[in-house]
């Protein structure tokens, strides 16, 4: 009985998922199949679009459910909050060290836009590190717990 009712909670979760997937599977083939010539395509747009949305809706789902997990004991809360610190000491880092050097190019673009780039770069090459790290640290660490 006690399957039959988290079937019943999950199934609206599971109706999201193929609709969102569905959604982005026909714009993904609409696009593909108009093949845009110029980044001014209406299709292209469309699909762009939609994955800003899919991006902020997996943002907001990664961000809340850890929120309402905190709340629930104290060591959780204050993880939380050390995860947060640990975030905006790591982006303001990158901010700061990021040159924001102009590069030569066709369209105008503004000098914040480069600075933002280069911050994003870093932050990036920062997170691959620290998963490389953490793969190798696994590996070790499981083959000297053997």
């Amino acid at each position: 009985m006690k399957e039959t009712n988290e079937k019943r909670e999950n199934r609206p979760w599971k109706i999201l998922e193929l609709v969102l997937f569905l959604v982005s599977l026909v714009l993904f083939v609409i696009v593909f199949t108009a093949k845009p010539t110029t980044t001014d395509s209406a299709p292209l747009d469309t699909f762009l679009y939609w994955i800003y949305c899919l991006l902020f809706l997996a943002l907001c789902v990664t961000l809340l459910f850890p929120l309402f997990g905190a709340f629930k004991s104290k060591k959780k809360l204050l993880r939380l909050i050390i995860l947060i610190l640990a975030v905006v000491v790591i982006v303001g880092g990158a901010w700061l060290l990021a040159p924001g050097t102009p590069i030569e190019t066709k369209a105008t673009v503004k000098p914040s836009d480069f600075k933002f780039a280069d911050a994003v770069l870093f932050v990036t090459y920062l997170m691959v590190g620290a998963a490389i790290v953490s793969l190798c640290w696994s590996a070790i660490r499981k083959a000297v717990k053997k």
